[in-house]
């Protein structure tokens, strides 16, 4: 493990940016994320929650219903159940298409969206301000290969997206949350909360994302979950990319062995196998702050290239924990030591240990200035990022 003082050239760590890539129009089929809509044979435009409802039940496999610019009110959860079906906002302007319920503490609406079929989209909208869960993929009832694109998840009860498994041991998987908003305008009602909390799912990507705000009550602490969790034995998940931001804890492959009650294929010696944690950024300067990154009963997990600045009572930032976790800690900047707890292992290479908070900029006004560019049509955040880590390239 190297400190910064042992080579000054590399007190670094640009995550690069997409700068002056200009915002596509709204009639643009692909956007600047590098997502293109799936193609389907039907459409449909709405504009009330009725017609959505209608169209939504009434839809033949692999439509695309467009929603107009407007507010829909739930009365009752918009279950999805159509393979293929494509449900976006018209224009691609996130915040003018807003999806939402009585507010996080009102359960009559418990879950804003489910998803029950597979290869449904949903893109271009905002959805929250329920009980639950703003999007819910059920894989106990069929989904998988679900993607979410560029929208905007808020002011949830429980997990903002929660992708859930059952006791048939049916799994949600191959899914891709891109160029998206999780977030708490303040906190959630309780620590039962995530941004995005996913159990026994293989395959999964999540990139290009904020996370704001992941926190229990001030009077609870602010204790929460990961703002992004993967458990009970997931698979092979990609997180690369994102910005995590005033949140209580940052990333987590696995909670520890045997945590779940129904892990996939019935495995319970780890909580999480495979997986790459990279290029991601986690700033929490409080000091109520926990962990960035944790790899707990994690089996061959890499945690690669991410800049991790938390300031809370912990003295570390990034954790390997349990016996069974084994992997690779490679090239991560870092203001806390990195922890093996409890019997955990990995490879450790080329990492920058170091109380450098000067490196970090403003991480709010990076993250709203990506926010805004991709609001209309969506994310800016291509194959590059502006930086908010001062130095070098490394």
């Amino acid at each position: 493990m190297r400190t910064a003082g042992v080579a000054p050239a590399i007190a670094l760590f640009i995550v690069l940016a997409a700068a002056g890539t200009p915002a596509r129009s709204a009639s643009s089929i692909e956007d600047t994320c590098g997502w293109r809509p799936p193609t389907t044979t039907l459409s449909e435009t709405v504009g009330t929650t009725a017609d959505l409802f209608r169209a939504v039940a009434g839809a033949a496999p692999d439509t695309t219903i467009l929603l107009a610019d407007g507010e829909y009110r739930l009365e009752r959860t918009l279950e999805i159940g159509r393979p293929g079906l494509v449900l976006r906002g018209q224009t691609g302007n996130r915040s003018k298409v807003v999806i939402r319920g009585a507010g996080m503490g009102d359960t009559r609406v418990g879950v804003a969206i489910g998803v029950s079929a597979p290869r449904v989209t949903i893109a271009d909208l905002t959805v929250g301000y329920v009980g639950y869960h703003g999007i819910q993929i059920r894989g106990e009832l069929g989904a998988s290969h679900t993607a979410v694109h560029n929208v905007h998840v808020i002011d949830t009860g429980q997990q903002l997206l929660k992708g859930s498994t059952g006791a048939q041991a049916v799994y949600a998987d191959n899914c891709i949350v891109a160029c998206s908003t999780f977030e708490y305008t303040d906190h959630a009602p309780s620590d039962y909360t995530n941004g995005v909390d996913v159990l026994a799912g293989k395959g999964w990507t999540v990139r290009d994302s904020t996370f704001k705000r992941i926190r229990g009550p001030e009077s609870a602490g602010w204790a929460a979950g990961p703002a992004v969790l993967f458990w009970a034995n997931s698979e092979d998940t990609i997180i690369e990319r994102n910005t995590i931001l005033d949140s209580f804890r940052g990333i987590a492959f696995g909670l520890g062995p045997g945590a779940s009650t129904l892990p996939r294929d019935g495995e319970r010696r780890f909580d999480h196998q495979g997986g790459l944690i990279r290029d991601n950024v986690i700033s929490n300067r409080a000091q109520w702050a926990d962990e960035g990154i944790e790899a707990n009963a994690a089996r061959d997990v890499s945690i690669d290239s991410n800049t991790v600045m938390v300031e809370g009572q912990l003295g570390w930032s990034i954790s390997v924990r349990f016996p069974t976790t084994t992997g690779r800690v490679r090239n991560n900047l870092t203001n806390r030591r990195i922890l093996f707890r409890n019997g955990g292992q990995a490879v450790l290479d080329g990492n920058v240990v170091a109380d450098r908070p000067d490196w970090l900029l403003d991480p709010f006004a990076y993250s709203s200035s990506n926010e805004d560019s991709r609001t209309d049509r969506s994310s800016s955040l291509g194959g590059s990022r502006r930086s908010f880590v001062t130095g070098e390239i490394r």
